[in-house]
This record gives structure tokens, sequence and C-alpha cells, in this order.
């Protein structure tokens, strides 16, 4: 072949900027998901408990972060990892990204994180915040924001997402538009998981930009999960056929026979803890769905309303509900869809039938369906954008974690600095095996029995405890078992909700504090010296005849175990960590299921094994716990 010179000299010229370019492009965008040692420790905070510069194991994690850009920490408590967070994401924020997100599991944790920072913005839920339209103006109190059928209202407080212009000039801005507005508009934002979900699964945008932080990482799988399962009640549906039958929408008809399939299903099921649905019975109940055309019903609704043949504020929880209804409609479906399985992957979302022969007093629900999503990895990763570093106390096995969240980040494991003389992690080698199969009738009310009088014991000394238990059943017997023990326990229900209290316990009342590990295996801090004690009954092991334990034995067959034991040493872990919050704390866990001893020392971090004993008798363990807690 032939080239001229000037023509070769211009294609060499070519090859080397367009060499030189892409390297370039790739370098930087490789930069661009890092950010340098110096620029982190620069926005390191530096007031307070920081005021000397951040301590060792808050210098391996940004070195880490610094070296890797995206990536999993687990961190113990008392690192200082908040600090590193804050110092990450506003290193991010000045290098340009636009949306800088903290986010964590619940309300609770987002109100320290904001307590620790007060300069960040925080966002949360339509359920934290007040309805201000104007035909709910004079109830009392007001309606929250997700009790409202706001999409099928006009309302002069509605917030534009583009602009940020309020719909009436003049009136007060909705509080949850407006603060959803402003968490787009830059700054650091500290959320919930549920609201960052939302926001960035359904946006219009398409992918995840800017920076994240995961807050208890190991947590965002079942919030997920939560945040998009859904559950249709006989009651709900018949109150919606009763509003569409008034403006004459024939939708009624296709959604009547939706009701009639379901009760059908859910009797044929006929049990209260759930069934799951079969094939046939699921594709039954998409091809009704589908006959629905969700806009024009919608459309149907919102004249209806205009025309005031619907009182939104008589018909406000129906409406809300019907809302839901036909807003999600496509969402039903798809969920419906990925309950079954395919050629090419196993079933993805389950979908359980529920039914009850008598309605319970107070109760207005006979059927229901649960249609639950299950593997969520793929909409996690969705939502994360390129820079996400990844928080937490107990991840565990990196690979089963990667499994459940998506997140697959190189990973740091730190050791904690905390005194580990401080601590004692006791498994009695004489309590029982309380596993359904292994235990004997009377084990369970000896052993709760035997914790509550070592309680009354330690609370002579003036020692405080916190008993944990899997069930409502084991929490009510040793509530029981303590009053005839002359404990004062303090535990929720009757009107008391469980952070209501934990609050009351860490006020001074009550000498021990009880409930189930879905309330108190975290979430609750009990430091300086409030719970110095704590017993866990027993791991939180999936119920046998529960639909999700029956769905994971299908799809995973043998390998569920591993799944499931990574699960109960996260709870473990999380346990054992209410009460040992900062380097001064000085506590003790009892384990006492012999079930713990295939799971509880391979769980532990190798900086935590030095506490772990076994050779003890309960009575022993208890006479080593008052001398070190002396």
């Amino acid at each position: 072949m032939i080239v001229c010179r000037s023509c070769k000299t211009s294609l060499v010229a070519w090859f080397y900027w367009f060499v030189d370019n892409f390297f370039e492009r790739i370098f930087v965008e490789h930069q661009q998901h890092r950010i340098s040692l110096p620029v982190l420790q620069a926005n390191f905070p530096t007031t307070g408990k920081f005021k000397n510069g951040p301590w060792k194991g808050q210098e391996e994690i940004m070195s880490f972060i610094a070296g890797n850009g995206a990536s999993i920490i687990e961190s113990p408590t008392g690192t200082g990892k908040t600090a590193v967070e804050y110092a990450f994401l506003k290193a991010s924020e000045l290098r340009g990204a636009k949306l800088c997100f903290l986010i964590a599991p619940n309300k609770t944790i987002v109100d320290q994180i904001s307590q620790e920072f007060p300069e960040l913005k925080v966002v949360l839920g339509r359920h934290e915040y007040d309805c201000l339209h104007p035909l709910y103006k004079d109830k009392v109190p007001l309606p929250l924001a997700d009790e409202i059928p706001c999409l099928m209202l006009d309302c002069p407080h509605r917030v534009d997402q583009t602009t940020g212009q309020i719909q009436e000039e003049g009136a007060t801005p909705c509080p949850y538009y407006q603060a959803k507005f402003e968490a787009k508009q830059g700054n650091v934002v500290v959320s919930t998981m549920a609201f960052y979900l939302f926001t960035t699964l359904f946006s219009k945008d398409g992918e995840a930009t800017g920076a994240l932080v995961i807050d208890e990482a190991h947590r965002i799988a079942e919030v997920v999960r939560n945040c998009l399962s859904y559950e249709i009640t006989d009651f709900h549906l018949r109150q919606s056929i009763k509003l569409l039958r008034h403006i004459n929408a024939e939708e009624v008809k296709v959604i009547g026979k939706f009701l009639g399939n379901m009760k059908k299903i859910a009797k044929k099921k006929a049990d209260r803890r759930g069934v799951l649905l079969d094939p046939p019975e699921i594709r039954r109940l998409i091809s009704i769905l589908e006959e629905i055309d969700s806009n024009a019903l919608l459309a149907k609704i919102k004249q209806a309303i205009k025309e005031r043949v619907i009182n939104p504020r008589e018909d406000m929880t129906t409406l809300k509900r019907l809302e839901v209804l036909v807003r999600d409609l496509r969402r039903y479906v798809h969920s419906f869809e990925y309950s079954l399985e395919t050629d090419q992957r196993k079933p993805l979302n389950y979908t359980c039938a529920y039914y009850q022969q008598e309605v319970e007093k107070g109760k207005k629900t006979q059927h229901k369906l649960v249609i639950k999503c299950y593997y969520v990895a793929p909409l996690i990763r969705k939502i994360l954008p390129p820079l996400t570093v990844s928080f937490s106390a107990t991840i565990g096995n990196p690979e089963i974690f990667g499994y459940e969240t998506g997140i697959r980040s190189p990973s740091l494991s730190l050791d904690s600095s905390f005194p580990v003389d401080n601590t004692r992690i006791y498994l009695p080698k004489d309590t029982p095996d309380l596993s359904v199969n292994n235990r004997s009738k009377r084990d369970l009310t000896q052993i709760l029995r035997k914790i509550a009088k070592a309680c009354k014991r330690f609370s002579k000394k003036g020692i405080r405890c916190l008993v944990v238990t899997i069930s409502n059943i084991e929490r009510e017997k040793f509530l029981m078992l303590a009053t005839e023990e002359g404990v004062n326990a303090i535990s929720y229900g009757n009107g008391v909700t469980a952070k209501e209290a934990a609050q009351q316990f860490k006020d001074g009342q009550g000498q021990v504090l009880v409930g189930t590990a879905a309330n108190y295996s975290e979430g609750i801090d009990l430091p300086r010296q409030t719970a110095p004690v704590i017993f866990f009954l027993r791991p939180g092991y999936p119920n046998p005849k529960d639909p999700s334990t029956i769905f994971e034995e299908r799809r995973f067959g043998g390998q569920r175990w591993a799944l499931w034991n990574w699960r109960v040493m996260q709870q473990a872990l999380q346990v054992r960590g209410r009460n040992i919050r900062r380097f001064s704390d000085t506590g003790v866990t009892f384990f006492i299921s012999q079930q713990f001893k295939r799971i509880l020392f391979g769980a532990l971090p190798d900086w935590l094994q030095k506490s772990y004993r076994n050779q003890f008798t309960f009575e022993e363990a208890l006479t080593d716990a008052e001398k070190l807690l002396e």
C-alpha cells in the first residue's frame, strides 16, 4: 500500500493523539472514582474529639479508600467511622460530585449522624413530614404526607422537582417535596436507605451518580426487600371496588375478578402463617391485572375528584390505597412475574397467601397476598454510583455479603483498639440446646427462669441487664418469670413502642430491658454502663414453616445454610455490641443456647476472640462477670 509522506505524517500524528487522549481519558475516569489521601485528610473534621487529628484506624481507612476508590470497610464500634464518612463525602463534594449521600437504615441512625455533624442536610421519607394540603388543614393531628393520595390531588404547596417553584405563589412549600428538591441541589445529604432507594431507583435520570456512603451496609438488602415488598388485602380491595362503583368505572369488574381469585387461592391454602403460591396461580393473577389500563383509571379518579363525585377528605384512606394500587400496578405485575422460574433463572421473588378462617376482633382482613422481593442484589447495584464506600461493624464473609447486597469492592477489616480485657463473651457449657428438635419441654422455661434470677443477682449490685429473645412468646414468658422472681423488667406493648421502652430504660426505669432481636439486636445503644450485661437466648435461624424459609430451601438447597449462618453470625455480633460503644465501656454478653457453639467463635473477629469463654458453667460465668464488672 502506498501512502504519501504528508498523509503518513498526519496518520502518525493522529495515532499518537488518539493514544495520548485515550489513556488520558482512562486515567481521568479512573481518578474520578478515587480521592487522594491528602484531600481526604484535608476534609477530616478538626473539632471536638478529633481536634488532634485522625486516629490510627481512621488513617488506615482513608489510606485504603484513597488506594481503592469504591471500598467495603468493616470497622468495629468506637473506631470513629462517621468522621471518615464525613471526610470522604466532603472531599467528593469538593471534587465536584453534585449528589453526595450518606445513607443509614433508619431515622434513629440518621439523627445520630446529623447531631454529630449538624451542617449536613437531612432528608427523610414521606412518613416523617406533615401534609399541608388545604383539604386536611383542620385535622388534628395533621395527616402525614404518605397518608394522602397526593398524586390524585392538585396542591398549592407542591414543589416542582425541576425548578423548585411552588405551585401557588406565596404558599408554604410542602416540607417533603422541599426537602427532596434541596437534596438534589448539592452539598452532603444524610438520609434513610429507603429515601435514597426510591429517589434513585425510580428516577428518570438513569444511573446513580456522585458519591455514596452506606452506613450499616449489612442491612441494605433487608431494607430494600422490605421497601419493594407488597401486601394486597381483601379489605382494601373491597373498599376500592366500592369507590370505583360510585364513579361507574368499568375497571371495577377486573378488580372484583382479582379479589375473587385471590380469596379462592388464599382459602385453598388455608394457613394464617402464609403459603407459597404455585406457578399456575401466579399466572392467573398476572393475566387479570394486565387487563387494567392504570393511566386511564388514574385519569378517571382525578376527574371524579375534580367534579366532586369523590370526596378526597372523607375517602382519604381508600383513595390512598387505590392510588398505590394504580401507581404500582405495573410493579405488581412484574413482581408476580419474578415469582416464576424461567429457562434463564430461578425465581427472584416469591408470593404467598394468608387466610384466617375467623377475622380477629378489631381486624378487617381475612384474605391477603404478600409479594416479597427477594433477590435484590441487581437493584442495589443499580442505585450505587461508581464511588461508593460501604461501612459496617459486621461484614463477615465478603463473598456472602456480596451475594446478599450486590456490593463487591475491595474490602478492609479493621482491628479494634478497644481494650479487649474490658469485655467477656460467655457460652456456658451447661446451658441447653434450644433448637426445636433438640430441646425438652421444660428447657425453655428453666433457662429463662435462670436468666431472671441472674438479672436479680446483678441488680442487687446495681448492674442492669438487657435480655434479647427471638420470638415474642419467649419475651412474654420471660416477663412473666421476671415478675415471679421480683425483677422489675421493662418492655414494649400496651401502647408502648420498642423505642419508647428503650428510652424509659435509658432514663433509669427498670432493672432489665427485654425485647426480641428484631427490635433490640440493632439500633439501640446502651453505653456508659446502662446495661453492662446482655443475655442472648438463641440464634435467629428461620422458622421452617415460614414462606421465606421454604423459598430459600427450594432456591439454594443445601447451600442455604451458609447464608443462614452468615445472618445469625451478624446478628450475634450486633447483639454483643449493644453495650460496648466506646473505649471506656465495660460489658459482658451471655450466649445461652448450645446452638451458638457451631458459629460463635468463628464469627468473632481476631481481636475479640481473646474475650471468648466457653469453659465455664452458667454459675461460674456469672461469678466471673461480677468480678470484671466490679
